[in-house]
């Protein structure tokens, strides 16, 4: 490969990588990228740490005890506990994708049922959470 085809190279992958990189803290993370960031809308509100995620919605909250970590695709299926306002909470899986500016979430049951969405957050934006419905 000639310098000119090999820096061509490097620079398609450095571009890939800065598409990702605005909601990713650390593209080197084991296990895949570690996505940190706060995401909101009319649905509800996570915010993703280094050491956890928080869910809180008009309908409900959960959390789980470690961050999100976002495989090739960008998707990402983590363990945690959720509960319906007013409900005790139960073990229950995170499971979405992150586009440009948004996450999709749903949240399953253990047994794979769902317990809510998908619902469609974007970054930075400060949830306005409507009613329960």
């Amino acid at each position: 490969m000639t310098r000119v085809g090999a820096l061509g190279v490097v620079l398609a992958v450095a571009a890939s990588v800065a598409g990702v990189w605005g909601a990713c803290k650390s593209p080197a993370a084991v296990g895949g990228i570690m996505l940190t960031g706060s995401w909101g809308s009319t649905e509800g509100h996570l915010t993703a740490t280094e050491v956890n995620t928080v869910f809180s919605g008009a309908c409900g909250s959960g959390n789980t005890n470690e961050p999100i970590m976002l495989d090739k695709h960008g998707r990402f299926d983590l363990t945690g506990v959720y509960g319906a306002s007013g409900t005790a909470q139960s073990n229950a899986r995170f499971v979405g994708a992150v586009g440009e500016r948004t996450l999709t979430l749903r949240v399953m049951r253990s047994d794979s049922t769902a317990m809510l969405g998908p619902i469609v957050l974007q970054l930075d934006q400060q949830p306005a959470m409507g009613s329960c419905h």
